[in-house]
């Protein structure tokens, strides 16, 4: 496996690897760091010939002060995975502390992503930074749904500071984004009010231009992004943008 985020030894890092084997893949997991903070924990739901799906399953109050999650996906040739979340995540007030969110996703030759994420809720004092890194093999494909909340039920925001990085098999970039959001960014010509930052990202496959247009954000690299602004989290995510997709993949 290709280690793609930092070593740190104030972290609880989870390690996920599925590779081709005769029949069904094999799933393989560990965890590591100091057992009393949280993790998360994948459970296999099902998997048949080079196909598996996944649950990330919190073990333990997320998110907190001092929390420092960090995930590790490497997928091997040819294989598909799902993975999906029981429920949201919501990063509580930290009363001046920090935590941390960091994903790693190592999708080898040919195989395909598909990560069906839930809301994240940045609550009113929460400090937080997220990572996602991505390598894609030769004609390998990911696609990731992902909802940001700023803030509660009529919560002021707390802060979030994300990137996005992904490359391909020659090591091209092909996204690469910096998100800071708090309180400011209410104003007008940021998110203008709205409160839920819903989004798309298929990287390794092209849709007709037709399809899902609202929204729609071609890559220059080949790949697209989706965005939409909201007032509610299910009405965040571009829907027919994510069923496509999914369609495609």
């Amino acid at each position: 496996m290709t280690t793609l985020l930092p070593d740190r030894t104030d972290v609880r890092r989870t390690r996920l690897v599925v590779d081709a084997a005769p029949g069904r893949p094999r799933v393989r997991s560990e965890t590591s760091g100091d057992p009393r903070r949280p993790c998360l924990r994948p459970m296999i739901l099902a998997s048949a010939d080079g196909y598996a799906k996944v649950c990330l399953v919190p073990d333990g109050a997320l998110l907190l002060a001092g929390d420092a999650i960090q995930l590790e996906v490497a997928l091997g040739s040819g294989i598909r995975l799902d993975l999906v979340e029981p429920a949201g995540t919501v990063a509580y007030d930290m009363r001046g502390g920090h935590a941390s969110w960091d994903v790693g996703l190592d999708v080898a030759e040919g195989a395909t992503l598909v990560w069906a994420g839930e809301p994240f809720v940045v609550a009113g004092g929460a400090t937080v930074s997220r990572s996602t890194d991505v390598r894609l093999g030769s004609g390998a494909r990911i696609a990731v749904r992902e909802t940001l909340v700023l803030g509660r039920h009529q919560e002021r925001p707390g802060v979030l500071t994300q990137s996005w990085t992904a490359r391909n098999a020659d090591d091209e970039e092909l996204l690469v984004e910096e998100l800071h959001l708090d309180e400011t960014a209410h104003r007008p010509g940021v998110l203008g009010g709205r409160r839920v930052l819903g989004s798309v990202i298929a990287l390794g496959l092209d849709l007709p231009e037709e399809v899902a247009a609202e929204g729609r954000m071609d890559l220059e690299e080949g790949g697209s992004v989706w965005r939409r602004l909201a007032t509610e989290a299910h009405r965040g995510v571009p829907e027919e943008a994510w069923a496509a997709v999914c369609d495609a993949c």
